[in-house]
Parts: C-alpha cells; sequence; structure tokens
C-alpha cells in the first residue's frame, strides 16, 4: 500500500469519527441505554484520537527525519497513537472513578511507556 493512500485512509477515519462522535454528543439519547450510548461514545473517541495521533505523530517524524520516512514509520505512528490514546482514555476512565491522582497517573503513563518499549524491542529482531 502506498503511503499516500495509507495516509488518506487514516484522514478519513479521523474525520468520519470526530463528525460522529460530535453527532453523539450533540443527538444522542443517553437514557434509554447507557451502557451502549457511553461505549459507542468511546469507540468514536478512541478512532478520532488515535487517528489525530497518528497523524500527527507521523508528521512530527516526517519533521524529524527530514521527510526520510517509509512504510513502517506510518505503522509506528498509528501504534504510537493508539497507545497514547489508550492511556489518556484510561486517565479518564480514572478519573471519573475518582482514583487519578499523581501516582496512578504516572504508573499509567509509564506502563504506556514500557509496553510501547517492549513493542519496539521485539519488532526489532
Amino acid at each position: 500500500m502506498k503511503k499516500n493512500i495509507y495516509l488518506l485512509t487514516i484522514f478519513i477515519i479521523f474525520l468520519s469519527s470526530i463528525t460522529s462522535a460530535l453527532l453523539l454528543f450533540f443527538y444522542m439519547n443517553l437514557e434509554n441505554n447507557m451502557t451502549v450510548g457511553l461505549t459507542i461514545m468511546s469507540i468514536a473517541c478512541f478512532l478520532a484520537g488515535s487517528s489525530f495521533f497518528a497523524l500527527f505523530i507521523y508528521l512530527f517524524k516526517k519533521l524529524y527525519y527530514r521527510g526520510e520516512v517509509y512504510i513502517y514509520t506510518i505503522h509506528s505512528s498509528v501504534r504510537q497513537g493508539v497507545l497514547l490514546t489508550l492511556g489518556l482514555m484510561g486517565m479518564v476512565t480514572f478519573f471519573s472513578l475518582g482514583v487519578l491522582n499523581i501516582k496512578t497517573g504516572w504508573l499509567l503513563f509509564t506502563i504506556t511507556i514500557l509496553f510501547e518499549l517492549m513493542i519496539q524491542s521485539v519488532s526489532e529482531n
């Protein structure tokens, strides 16, 4: 798959998921079934966040490497965007449950970083 088509697909996922998240936010009735509503909203926010961070990280890498990017750079950017979004959504969940403080926030951040380092070390071999 070409890089431009891959990036266009990620951008389309971002646009469609941010649109669906906004439509769900303004027009969803949570009183009928709160579990289904929150699940759909969290999936839309996850897709929007992970595709946004993937594009942002890819553009940062493109600037950092001065245009020398390959298809595996996009793969790693998508993976890092997903992990960053999962970490942020975990912090939001901890905050909503009332268990987020400095220690649990740093613990979740450290787990996310160590998980990314583990995946990088496995994928290099």
